[in-house]
């Protein structure tokens, strides 16, 4: 995935959340924390700074939260899944 589909697919992900109301408002959350990290990521990859350690990788955190809601948003799904292995394939 090239950083333009990447960045679609996060605003994709925006457009989803404003349109969305079977989401509950947890999950809305949820979602609006991790696309703010994902952002936050790149911007700290495209400076060539180092992220802190984590026990869990962005990555990771992205693909749980995936799995906690594929049955019920396959489109939602399937665009943060294209991310999670972007950011996988970015090292972040």
């Amino acid at each position: 995935m090239s950083e333009e589909s990447l960045e679609n697919a996060l605003n994709s992900i925006h457009s989803s959340l404003s349109d969305a109301p079977q989401l509950d408002a947890e999950m809305v959350v949820k979602l609006r924390g991790i696309v703010d990290e994902i952002n936050a990521a790149i911007a700290d990859s495209e400076q060539n700074q180092e992220a802190e350690a984590s026990p869990k990788t962005l990555s990771d955190r992205l693909k749980a939260l995936i799995a906690d809601f594929e049955v019920q948003h396959p489109t939602l799904t399937t665009n943060l899944s294209l991310i999670a292995e972007r950011l996988a394939d970015m090292g972040i």
